[in-house]
């Protein structure tokens, strides 16, 4: 199924929150601070912070006044980073990807279901590319966004 967790939803959040911070200048948050402006659980959204801190998204301030900080700027960042750093990769139907893990199914090689689950995977991951964390600063600061 080409669904998402939890972790990319939370982590993409914090990852907006610092990007908000950074065009503020501010650029970095305590744990705490993403914590209290997504309501996301904080035991949770410390382990996805690690996690993107060993991917090179952010990076740790130690001390009395430390933090999470991006690695580099907004713009720099696209949503697929996150996405793929946390679902990587996003899970696929078997029909799709084979590996040690998952057997292709039975009737592979005459299915052309296999396309369209393809074409989807492709295009989710292509909408996620298309976006910098930047992109969505902009998009708040203007009103401008996509219609939901």
């Amino acid at each position: 199924m080409l669904d998402l967790s939890t972790k990319s939803a939370y982590a993409t959040r914090a990852v907006y929150e610092l990007a908000r911070a950074w065009n503020k200048e501010i650029k970095k948050m305590t744990l705490k601070e993403i914590v209290e402006k997504q309501s996301v659980p904080s035991d949770y959204m410390e382990k996805l912070l690690f996690r993107l801190k060993k991917s090179g998204v952010v990076k740790t301030i130690r001390g009395k006044n430390g933090g999470y900080v991006l690695s580099k700027p907004p713009k720099d960042i696209k949503v697929s980073d996150i996405v793929l750093a946390l679902e990587n990769p996003i899970k696929r139907l078997n029909c799709i990807e084979s590996g040690k893990d998952l057997e292709r199914c039975k009737g592979f090689s005459e299915c052309s279901i296999k396309y369209v689950w393809e074409e989807a995977y492709n295009a989710m991951v292509g909408v996620f590319s298309k976006y910098t964390f930047q992109d969505l600063v902009d998009m708040e600061k203007t009103g401008s966004g996509l219609e939901i």
